[in-house]
């Protein structure tokens, strides 16, 4: 019944509404026109899934982040089982190219339908997946329920529950109910998302805590002479001192170009490389820069046609999947998401570099990482722009003592590295007790 109203719900007032939301970004930004075949139920044409062997491990993430937490898993998971046939979808068409990135073992990248009844049917019968392994937690009910009906086995795998968004699961626990129940495996980040999880109606057996899948991640990624690549890329040079800004947003970008000013004044020479969680914000970041009286940044991009940053001190990247690699060059670091309501973003990727990261107190999505860099003392937790110049002004003043610290944390994310092979041999497990044909 639950299932009834929902889909009811979903044909006669989202269906809608996400025509309204799709048309005019597609014909007038462009935005979705790689996705949308996929969202509405399409493969792409050089993805058949009806000649890959079996069995077929159908991994999900839905954009960057869980992408990154996705990566060491799948790698593991392939050690362990490498006839296995490997298939990913993402959501944002962001988090695809990344799979595509940092994914080398699948066999197979798709964008995930809507979750309307034909778009995931139509999939789920092409793909015929033995496992289904969803990252972090998107609780779709059809796209469930049809997987279920397949046959296949289904396990939630590095399984959070933000602060934000359980207050709201716990309403609609009646709601979730079913799709829960659905779900074989529950592998949790931590204790407090299992007990969550737990009170929004999983079945205690089910559960288990695993650990975090982004602390392999943030380790996993130092290709080899990235700092030097990048400090010739952008013109930076190694005595040169740096505020990294990663992963900002709107209202974010302003905050850091007024603390960046208000620093200049004790550090003339500091260069600001920002690189907001959406390129696309260029054109704001650049018109706030204008209205601050600000000399015009060197762009990312335009190092690709071969112009020099020639002294300028900020520098906006308009480029994505750059930015751990730019943590290299960091002298501090602050990670957006934070200072305005978005749940933080992944202060686990500085950190690995063994950098002092400050951060907003907005870190729901990140509060265990949050938790471990603060008592590591290589991690601060900052209230606004006063308070993120005085913590920079410290850092800055004492580089010796910040990069004591900053190791400290990196030596913390080190101790809890593993949770990608612990996973991995129960995903195998899972598949082990599976009789495919």
């Amino acid at each position: 019944m639950n299932r009834f109203f929902y889909n009811l719900i979903l044909h006669t007032l989202v269906a809608p509404f996400l025509a309204a939301y799709y048309f005019p970004r597609i014909v007038l930004g462009r935005k979705y026109r790689h996705s949308l075949s996929g969202k509405l139920g399409r493969l792409p044409a050089d993805f058949v899934p009806e000649g890959l062997p079996k069995p077929r491990v159908w991994f999900h993430a839905v954009s960057v982040g869980e992408v990154t937490a996705l990566g060491p898993l799948v790698k593991a998971f392939k050690e362990i089982r490498p006839q296995a046939s490997i298939i990913v979808s993402t959501g944002t068409e962001t988090g695809q190219d990344r799979a595509h990135e940092s994914i080398g073992d699948a066999e197979g990248f798709f964008y995930l339908p809507l979750d309307f009844p034909n778009f995931v049917n139509s999939v789920v019968k092409r793909i015929q997946p033995d496992l289904f392994v969803l990252m972090e937690t998107e609780l779709w009910p059809n796209l469930i329920h049809s997987i279920k009906g397949s046959g296949a086995t289904i396990v939630l795998a590095n399984g959070r529950i933000s602060d934000r968004s359980f207050p709201r699961y716990k309403r609609l626990r009646a709601f979730f109910s079913s799709t829960l129940s659905s779900i074989d495996l529950f592998l949790m980040a931590s204790e407090t998302d299992g007990r969550r999880i737990a009170e929004m109606g999983a079945s205690p057996e089910r559960i288990r805590v695993t650990g975090n899948t982004k602390f392999d991640a943030a380790l996993g990624k130092f290709p080899d002479g990235s700092e030097a690549a990048m400090r010739d890329l952008l013109g930076v040079d190694g005595f040169e001192t740096v505020l990294v800004a990663g992963s900002t947003h709107p209202g974010e970008h302003e905050m850091v170009l007024d603390a960046y000013l208000d620093l200049r004044k004790d550090f003339p020479d500091l260069i600001l490389i920002l690189v907001p969680r959406h390129v696309d914000k260029t054109p704001q970041i650049i018109s706030a820069m204008k209205d601050r009286m600000m000399e015009p940044p060197f762009l990312r991009s335009a190092s690709d046609a071969g112009e020099k940053r020639s002294g300028r001190k900020v520098i906006i990247v308009d480029r994505t999947g750059e930015l751990f690699q730019i943590f290299s060059l960091a002298s501090v670091v602050f990670m957006g998401g934070s200072l305005v309501p978005k749940g933080g973003q992944n202060i686990l990727e500085p950190a690995a570099w063994g950098k002092m990261v400050l951060f907003g107190p907005s870190m729901e999505d990140f509060r265990d990482a949050a938790d471990i860099l603060v008592r590591a003392g290589s991690g601060i937790q900052v209230r606004g722009v006063d308070d993120l110049v005085r913590q920079a002004v410290e850092i800055l003043s004492d580089p010796d003592s910040a990069r004591r610290a900053g190791m400290k944390g990196r030596e913390e994310i080190l101790r809890h590295v593993g949770s990608a092979g612990k996973n991995a041999q129960i995903l195998a497990q899972c598949l082990s007790a599976i009789r495919t044909v």
